[in-house]
């Protein structure tokens, strides 16, 4: 089994502790029977990234966001033979019997669908950080951080695709990740656009990794808030058909209220007004990518359960 390891990093001396912690993981978990190519991709110019430890660096302008430096590192392999790709964060590591567990499903070649979502702890602890993600009629996305939560949906912190299934979607779509979303959301729109394409999506507990959550940006940084909130609007407006938005159009617009306030007691007045500016001003481009993706779809009848049954959870008050 051969799996192509592609790790996104902003390459500064800040984070390089926990990148080669991550490759040295990737490492660790080897088998005998597993071969490995470990990819880096950066925004970076300025990367402190040493070349020894990985087999190939790509670096990207200094404008590229999270989708586009992975889109340039997964295109760009796609040619090497690969079973899998491996797609981690820099602040993610996997433990030691990761490819040993995905390699004995792989060779009783069980159904382990074509993404396959680990389980994935906070930092080194036992609290669970994300089995996939849990996705709101309200177009609210939250990582399921209990193991019996059902979910649909998965994220992008640490992830297995089959390689064809890769191939698939550059075929139907030219991207692996959408390039208009840039950052944060990411996940929801590919996993979306994958079961819309027939895709299958595998939850295995028995594929292990730890996260420690925007340790680049910070998780309430100006910038996380900004594009979550804008690409909310995005990912629903790209990929779902016109009934399920009037279907859900009351929920919508109800979280989309209390979006607002929050922006207007936590952040800036201005915060909430300038996503709606900018979704205005790309409503051209939005509207021809919608077209294109919706135009794709083989699998529409996905949206029917993709939803929670929940309206909201919370760590402690569900609705």
């Amino acid at each position: 089994m051969t799996i192509t390891c592609i790790i996104s990093s902003v390459g500064n001396q800040k984070v390089l502790p926990i990148l080669y912690r991550c490759i040295q993981s990737i490492r660790k978990a080897k088998t005998k029977n597993v071969h490995i190519y470990i990819v880096v991709t950066t925004n970076n110019p300025n990367h402190c990234i040493h070349n020894r430890y990985i087999d190939y660096l790509y670096v990207s302008s200094p404008s590229a966001g999270f989708v586009e430096i992975n889109n340039t590192a997964v295109k760009n392999t796609l040619h090497r033979k690969s079973d899998f790709y491996l797609i981690i964060n820099d602040d993610a590591w996997i433990e030691k019997e990761f490819f040993k567990n995905l390699s004995i499903s792989f060779q009783k070649k069980e159904d382990v669908g074509d993404i396959i979502v680990p389980y994935v702890y906070e930092k080194n602890t036992k609290r669970l950080d994300s089995f996939g993600v849990e996705y709101f009629r309200t177009g609210y996305p939250k990582n399921a951080c209990l193991k019996n939560i059902p979910t649909s949906l998965a994220s992008m912190s640490c992830l297995i695709i089959r390689t064809q299934f890769l191939k698939k979607m550059f075929s139907l779509y030219g991207y692996f990740l959408n390039p208009i979303l840039t950052w944060y959301l990411e996940d929801v729109e590919f996993s979306i656009r994958s079961l819309t394409s027939g895709g299958v999506i595998h939850k295995d507990k028995s594929l292990v990794a730890h996260h420690l959550q925007t340790f680049t940006w910070g998780k309430k940084s100006y910038r996380v808030i900004y594009y979550s909130f804008r690409n909310l609007l995005w990912v629903m407006f790209l990929t779902w058909p016109k009934k399920i938005i009037i279907q859900n159009l009351i929920p919508i617009l109800w979280w989309q209220f209390l979006v607002s306030l929050y922006c207007l007691f936590k952040y800036s007045p201005l915060l909430y007004p300038k996503i709606l500016i900018h979704t205005f001003k790309k409503r051209g481009a939005l509207l021809s990518e919608r077209k294109r993706i919706l135009s794709k779809y083989t699998s529409p009848e996905a949206f029917t359960s993709m939803f929670s049954l929940l309206t909201m959870r919370h760590k402690k008050l569900t609705f």
